[in-house]
């Protein structure tokens, strides 16, 4: 980042303004010179000059208008130092209460409940976020993970509805597979929740970590223990 746009803020814009405005005159100038050169009646030339002035004039007034000169300036695009995750997180919210149509947001809230555990938050939020979600196999995954994890990792009606979007999508996504091996688990299907795991585990390479750890879940699941452990990142077993 340029460090004097840093010093002074927006006022760093003007100098490309003002050259923008030079250029377009130069511009103009020689549409004027050619139009002289064609014939061109005074009238049309005199129309010319007059856009070299208002063209310049006219955006400056939109950019005035509708433009957000506080984003051009690093100091008010960047959380100060010393504000924690939980202070910037609750500033996004009280935006969000206030400004609810912004589905992006929701989602961005969603995700940064969810890492701070703060998961009947997460899935509070991630109700909002429904219209980017809905039709995307990874957000509905995570999107019934924060809405299990909201309800003591216990699958209500909602988190079966939300399942079944997500497989609708992708039924062998690795966190779709992981949610329907939980979802067997719920109900005390340890048949179904073995035979989905298998599936799961299938799809990581040997010696790789999540391989390991759905190797250990699938003994703990023979010897009849239980090996549902949440996690913020798939497999949420170890």
């Amino acid at each position: 980042m340029n460090p004097m746009a840093m010093i002074l803020g927006t006022d760093w814009l003007w100098p490309f303004v003002l050259t923008a405005m030079a250029l377009v005159a130069l511009f103009t100038g020689s549409l004027v010179w050619a139009s002289a050169g064609a014939g061109a009646p005074h009238g049309a030339r005199r129309r010319i000059w007059l856009l070299t002035l208002v063209i310049p004039l006219a955006a400056m007034a939109l950019y005035a208008a509708l433009g957000n000169p506080r984003g051009l300036n690093p100091r008010d695009r960047h959380p100060a130092p010393n504000e924690s995750a939980e202070t910037m997180v609750g500033k996004l919210a009280e935006r969000l209460h206030a400004q609810p149509d912004n589905p992006a947001g929701w989602l961005m809230l969603a995700r940064s409940y969810k890492v701070l555990k703060r998961y009947a938050e997460s899935a509070a939020a991630w109700e909002h976020a429904k219209d980017l979600a809905w039709d995307d196999v990874e957000a509905m995954s995570e999107w019934a993970e924060a809405r299990i994890l909201s309800q003591g990792q216990r699958f209500d009606r909602r988190s079966q509805e939300l399942l079944a979007r997500a497989m609708s999508l992708q039924a062998d996504a690795p966190g779709v597979l992981m949610l329907r091996a939980l979802a067997a688990l719920d109900r005390g299907d340890a048949a179904a929740a073995q035979k989905v795991m298998t599936q799961l585990r299938d799809v990581y390479p040997e010696g790789s970590a999540d391989r390991q750890a759905l190797d250990a879940a699938l003994v703990r699941l023979a010897a009849g223990q239980d090996p549902r452990v949440f996690q913020s990142n798939p497999p949420f077993v170890q």
